[in-house]
């Protein structure tokens, strides 16, 4: 399921790899929606995906139709925490392309994950945004149904200054 009709969103393999870090890295890099300060290797990155994949969790890419090789972003989600209570809570992830931002690539991402946490049995979906400015995370998660559940506020410090998180979440199964 995506909202745009000239981009796939499919699975991410390890072919895709180079091209999620390259993005990652440049969010890394330059960006305060991750509080990672050093950009993590390639390896790194397989190492991130191959653990969702051998779970079974999702690591999607959003690609061109007229170029499928070609990644524009990426999303995944992994379980919130490692306790088995959050069994059923997900943290979802979401990264376009520099230069791709505000074309309805994150749409399409989220769109196609929050569908798949859903057909997984996956109960509750909480999006911690990094930066309490980042408006168009914020606006893309409002978007789809997550609820503001608050914010940390000078969590994270970044590019000489204190940084803000924000929780949102959003419930994928009707209450019991």
């Amino acid at each position: 399921m995506n909202s745009r009709a000239d981009i796939m969103v499919r699975p991410c393999f390890q072919q895709d790899l180079s091209q999620v870090h390259a993005i990652y890295a440049t969010h890394v890099a330059t960006g305060v929606g991750t509080f990672e300060i050093v950009p993590p290797d390639l390896q790194e990155i397989g190492r991130r995906w191959s653990r969702n994949v051998d779970n079974g969790w999702p690591w999607l890419v959003a690609s061109p139709l007229k170029d499928i090789g070609r990644v524009v972003g990426y999303a995944y989600a992994a379980p919130f925490r490692e306790r088995a209570a959050y069994a059923k809570t997900f943290e979802d992830s979401v990264y376009v392309a520099p230069g791709q931002e505000r074309k309805g690539i994150g749409d399409s991402l989220l769109a196609s994950l929050l569908f798949g946490l859903e057909a997984d049995g996956v109960r509750e979906v909480v999006a911690v945004i990094g930066d309490s400015k980042n408006v168009g995370s914020i606006r893309l998660h409002a978007k789809h149904g997550f609820r503001d559940c608050g914010k940390l506020t000078k969590v994270g410090y970044k590019f000489g200054r204190w940084l803000d998180v924000v929780i949102m979440q959003r419930s994928l199964q009707p209450e019991d």
